[in-house]
């Protein structure tokens, strides 16, 4: 007999094993099923999601795929190279890349690559698509960095998990752009810190709209969980130095940066939060100024690569 109360509707049931301790969960899949628009990933990416479904599906099909894109192959050929891989530069070739690389680390990316590609579909006034496709590429190549740097973070997929950490503020102004645009101008600048407006809205925040879409898209549900947990790690309930702590620290220690980097101004307190996270995570001050410096570069090249305009750099604040 059932006795935990009535089934939720259809559709709005939580993904398999994401946490939901506020109840927001159901009236975030409400609110998706309702929408006329979402950003959905099409293309490529649908093709690519549907593979890792099926654990028989060929490699040459898999490559076949991939080359239809260039801006996946870009991705996957720079990635496989990418420092993680101990500045590997043995000239790979796509399939070797996509060897290294694995199937679910390449469906993320070009999951990605097909957002930004639809980034001036939306109508909502206000919502800034450079500067949220930059942001996230760029807390993208520092969640990577961080990888090489922090003890117990050396997960394969770090960038995608940057990089669409906070696809939820995209969710809202594609499926409620009046709504958002209204939100937006309430909001002071640099709309940084509007989780707090968007719960008196919609009743839930982009970080935990977040954690459904990459949960709905078959992301693995630790980054879901990372995701729902960035702006408050120690509330999760993760073991202390546990993998979906790390990350999850990680993950706000990377958007703080990029905020600071990208940010005019920068948000008040911004970088005492970064030097706390980043004390936490074991990284020295001088490391990871290092850290920043070395992905201003990086951030150009990619700009460049999906037709964004290269940011403007802002040095971090000095401490006192």
């Amino acid at each position: 007999m059932n006795t935990n109360g009535p089934k939720p509707e259809p559709g709005t049931e939580p993904p398999a094993s994401l946490p939901d301790p506020m109840g927001v969960i159901g009236d975030i899949r409400r609110f998706l099923l309702g929408a006329e628009s979402l950003p959905t990933p099409h293309g490529t990416a649908l093709k690519l999601m549907e593979f890792a479904r099926d654990p028989d599906t060929p490699i040459t099909e898999i490559l076949r795929v991939i080359q239809s894109d260039p801006a996946l192959t870009g991705f996957v050929l720079r990635a496989a190279s990418a420092a993680r891989f101990h500045g590997a530069n043995e000239g790979l070739d796509l399939r070797r890349s996509v060897l290294r690389l694995g199937l679910d680390t390449i469906r993320s990316r070009a999951v990605a690559l097909s957002l930004v590609n639809q980034r001036g579909r939306t109508p909502c006034a206000g919502f800034d698509y450079p500067g949220f496709w930059l942001t996230s590429l760029h807390t993208g190549i520092l969640m990577e960095s961080l990888g090489l740097y922090c003890e117990g973070l050396d997960c394969h997929d770090n960038f995608s998990l940057g990089l669409l950490g906070s696809i939820g503020r995209l969710a809202f102004a594609t499926a409620a752009p009046a709504e958002y645009a209204r939100l937006l101008e309430r909001a002071p600048p640099p709309h940084d810190d509007i989780a707090a407006l968007e719960r008196g809205t919609f009743g839930f925040d982009h970080h935990e709209l977040s954690s459904v879409l990459l949960a709905d898209w078959g992301i693995p549900t630790v980054f879901a969980e990372v995701v729902y947990w960035q702006s408050d790690p120690e509330g999760g309930n993760f073991t202390p130095g546990s993998r979906q702590h790390l990350l999850a620290s990680a993950l706000q220690l990377a958007t703080c940066l990029s905020r600071l980097t990208l940010g005019t101004p920068p948000p008040e307190g911004e970088h005492d939060a970064a030097v706390l996270r980043a004390a936490i995570l074991g990284l020295p001050e001088p490391t990871m100024r290092a850290i920043v410096t070395e992905s201003l570069p990086q951030l150009s090249d990619w700009a460049r690569l999906v037709g964004l305009p290269v940011p403007t750099f802002h040095p971090l604040p000095d401490s006192d």
